[in-house]
């Protein structure tokens, strides 16, 4: 008496694809000559250096002319700098740098803001501080 659910599920999905295909709109295919993808005559990946802008470009031209772009090695001053009549001169291209030290007591790298001007004076560690601008 009752059609089985299979075959109400094909009826279905029968006239949705007639629908479908009705309410689609048709498309040309594309000529031979354009099949394939052409972005650029050179044809190959670009390199890092290609692709760097800004500082790390700037380094990285530095470094290809045989200089150091931007100084990564630590400040270690002679032992008689940190007082207040010779304080630790910390070179800046700009009029604020942030400065790290060790805490002796929690050995953890603390940072702060170095600002041109005045000397810096950190208590944990009993040194004076100056920025030097290049």
């Amino acid at each position: 008496l009752f059609p089985s659910y299979s075959l109400i599920l094909r009826i279905i999905i029968n006239m949705l694809s007639v629908v479908l295909r009705r309410s689609m709109p048709k498309f040309a295919a594309a000529p031979k000559k354009f099949a394939f993808r052409a972005f650029s005559e050179k044809l190959s990946i670009p390199i890092d250096v290609e692709q760097q802008h800004g500082r790390r470009k700037e380094e990285m031209d530095a470094e290809a002319a045989g200089e150091v772009g931007f100084e990564r090695d630590p400040i270690v001053p002679p032992d008689n700098a940190g007082t207040k009549e010779n304080p630790i001169l910390v070179p800046s291209g700009a009029s604020v740098r942030p400065v790290g030290y060790e805490d002796p007591s929690s050995h953890q790298i603390v940072w702060f803001n170095l600002r041109k001007g005045p000397l810096h004076y950190v208590p944990d560690i009993g040194l004076y501080f100056k920025l030097q601008e290049i």
